[in-house]
């Protein structure tokens, strides 16, 4: 009865906090405008964890919080390698991101610690309701595929470091055809291993969650005052959300990507995984003394494998910072310094805290403003508001003579980019180099009217 009891909780207390985060969002609503991603995600992965214990006896937060704590810690770390990646491929950046300080430091680890259990919770809420029930073929894997996989792998890593613009596309599998022969030659669940057998249900229900999962994570980003904005090379125009339409079949091979990767990590764990199907490694069937003799190897090389990846997440944060978070959240009083500081204290008086709910409000808003700034701080909000780019970038197409969205929806980037360039190193407004990707963005945000177009 207890354990009925707190995963009924689970799932209530999960769907009121997305709920409510969505809620808060859309009204502009502290803290929910400001940190959607992170209520909305582990509200989802709380309802999500309770529905299983609660229907199937199986979940992870209190059942086996040990289990839980180990993907919270490598679901950050990966995508902090996905990051660093990024630092070559400049397929997204940051925006609004909260002033620097511990607590964004902390934030991002709390942010990327959910990818790993949502996605995989909700795959294996989709192996319980059988979704697909069974997908076999009379096609199945030959034996050499293992070794042609590792070759893949390698090119899918390789041209992407060397033509960006042009394979960026293969990170996203790569390191799933580079592992999985590592998976299926020691033991751990190998989705390679299951193909040689024409098995390919867990193989289909990853790529649905990773589809679901997806489509969740550009929804809590669309309206977010803290979102990250996509700079993909030829897909600048139309998008669902924030995502480029064929962006979407990224999500799918990203979920088998990391179940992969967290399949040949487990290795090192002595078998301890966080599901419940994973196979027993073959290590384990050893004699005793070569058995343990191995365990202390793994544990050895695991202790080594996590200093490593904590340096690697801290050295790519650092970098995210430079190169990565284009701006962040400022106040009314910021962001109107340069026009009129009166005008702005009075609207923060009024309980406004960010530009999209004086525009909300404008008519209310327009009585509290001198008549002479009305109209350079209406255009300054909806520029600041503009894919949340902040008052430097603001700033930087004002002095370009763009002063309103209109302006710049009628712009070129191919214009518009030295020319900004060129102030940028008069001025000094950013402090990091101008990206032309980041230029087209703005122009297409500009002329955008709905969240697909």
């Amino acid at each position: 009865m207890i354990a009925r009891f707190v995963s009924i909780s689970m799932m209530i207390l999960g769907l009121m906090t997305v709920f409510f985060t969505f809620w808060g969002t859309i009204h502009y609503i502290f803290p929910f405008y400001a940190h959607t991603y992170p209520f909305a995600w582990y509200g989802l992965v709380l309802f999500l964890d309770g529905l299983l214990w609660w229907r199937w006896n199986e979940g992870l937060i209190l059942r086996r919080p040990r289990e839980f704590s180990v993907l919270l810690f490598w679901s950050a770390v990966f995508w902090f390698f996905f990051e660093f990646w990024n630092l070559r491929l400049q397929n997204w950046y940051f925006v609004g991101v909260q002033p620097e300080g511990l607590w964004p430091h902390v934030e991002a680890y709390l942010d990327f610690a959910t990818v790993l259990p949502g996605m995989f919770l909700v795959y294996r809420l989709l192996c319980h309701l059988k979704i697909p029930r069974h997908v076999k073929t009379e096609f199945v894997l030959k034996g050499w595929t293992q070794k042609a996989s590792l070759v893949v792998g390698f090119f899918m890593v390789i041209l992407p470091l060397v033509f960006p613009d042009y394979f960026f596309p293969f990170v996203w599998g790569a390191f799933a055809f580079l592992l999985e022969p590592l998976c299926a030659r020691f033991g751990a669940r190998s989705l390679l291993m299951e193909g040689k057998k024409g098995e390919w249900t867990a193989l289909v229900r990853l790529l649905l969650a990773g589809i679901i999962c997806g489509g969740y994570w550009e929804l809590c980003n669309f309206w977010s005052l803290e979102k990250w904005i996509y700079t993909v090379p030829f897909f600048s125009e139309g998008k669902f959300f924030e995502m480029p339409y064929l962006g979407f079949l990224g999500f799918p091979p990203f979920c088998v990507q990391c179940f992969v990767m967290a399949n040949a990590l487990y290795l090192l764990r002595g078998g301890r995984h966080w599901d419940p199907e994973a196979p027993r490694p073959h290590f384990l069937d050893r004699e005793h003394e070569s058995r343990k003799a191995l365990q202390r190897t793994h544990k050895a090389i695991y202790s080594l494998v996590i200093v490593l990846a904590l340096f690697l997440s801290e050295w790519s944060y650092g970098k995210m910072k430079i190169h990565t978070i284009d701006s962040r959240s400022e106040s009314l009083k910021q962001i109107l310094q340069d026009i009129s500081p009166n005008d702005a204290r009075r609207l923060s008086k009024k309980g406004w805290r960010y530009p999209e709910q004086v525009l909300h409000d404008w008519e209310e808003a327009r009585k509290l403003i001198e008549m002479s700034f009305r109209n350079r701080i209406r255009q300054r909000l909806e520029l600041v508001s503009l894919l949340n780019m902040g008052t430097a970038n603001a700033r930087l197409l004002e002095s370009a003579g763009i002063d309103s969205r209109e302006k710049l929806g009628g712009q070129k980037a191919d214009v518009l980019f030295p020319e900004l360039t060129r102030l940028n190193q008069s001025l000094c407004l950013r402090n990091q180099p101008l990206l032309k990707r980041r230029v087209v963005a703005w122009i297409n945000a500009a002329r955008r009217e709905f969240a697909f177009y």
